[in-house]
């Protein structure tokens, strides 16, 4: 009997993951083709780090993968994939490990750093992918002059991408994750680092008392300044 709730009740809850991560992918792909006219301008960094950092590490990692997979079906197959497979699923990995903050402005400044560092990361690892692909029939010597020349090429475009990811962290990253924490109030939050994992009981889950009040007392701080 009990075995037999145990087991309806994990498939509830596996269901609402899978629902979750399809709805929060999904919007990967929406907010990527939706700058896909602006260059190197995309909301794909901001969303990626707001996931990890509310809804944690399985729900940020399973979406920028199922985003990344998605991407191929729309694209043509390139040396971009192997760019996305790598850089995505580390930004998810990063952002999920260091945001968990209780103080959401601390959090914020954070966040910039890793969008700031992370756009940088990303223009070099792209210029390494497509030198390594391209060329990699060239001498070591020959290969690093090459790299240089095709990274120093791309430089206006990764500052564009570098500034507007800075930008749009700083802008949207805070009422992002106070949205999702209306959203999805069973995920951990950053907002508070005192919630507990919920428990079940009776079939519900229950939140801590005293971490709920502690988390609303720091948004209508943060709100105020």
């Amino acid at each position: 009997m009990n075995d037999g709730k145990s087991i309806k009740k994990n498939g509830k809850l596996a269901t609402i993951f899978v629902a979750r991560v399809a709805l929060i992918a999904a919007l990967l792909t929406v907010g990527k083709m939706a700058f896909a006219a602006v260059p190197n301008v995309e909301v794909v960094t901001v969303l990626i780090i707001v996931y990890g950092a509310t809804l944690g590490l399985p729900y940020a990692l399973t979406a920028t993968l199922v985003f990344c997979t998605v991407e191929m079906a729309i694209w043509p197959p390139h040396t971009w994939v192997l760019l996305y497979y790598l850089y995505w699923p580390a930004l998810a990995l990063v952002s999920s490990l260091t945001l968990r903050r209780a103080n959401l402005v601390r959090t914020t400044v954070f966040a910039v750093i890793i969008a700031v560092v992370g756009s940088f990361l990303f223009g070099l690892l792209s210029a390494c992918v497509d030198t390594l692909f391209c060329v990699a029939n060239l001498s070591p010597a020959d290969l690093r002059k090459y790299w240089i020349a095709y990274y120093l090429r791309g430089v206006y475009f990764d500052v564009v991408h570098i500034i507007s990811n800075g930008v749009i962290v700083a802008v949207l990253f805070a009422p992002l994750v106070l949205m999702v924490r209306k959203i999805a109030p069973d995920a951990c939050s950053i907002v508070s680092g005192k919630f507990k994992k919920l428990s079940k009981i009776g079939g519900t889950y229950e939140r801590d008392a005293e971490a709920q009040e502690n988390c609303e007392e720091e948004i209508a701080v943060f709100k105020v300044e």
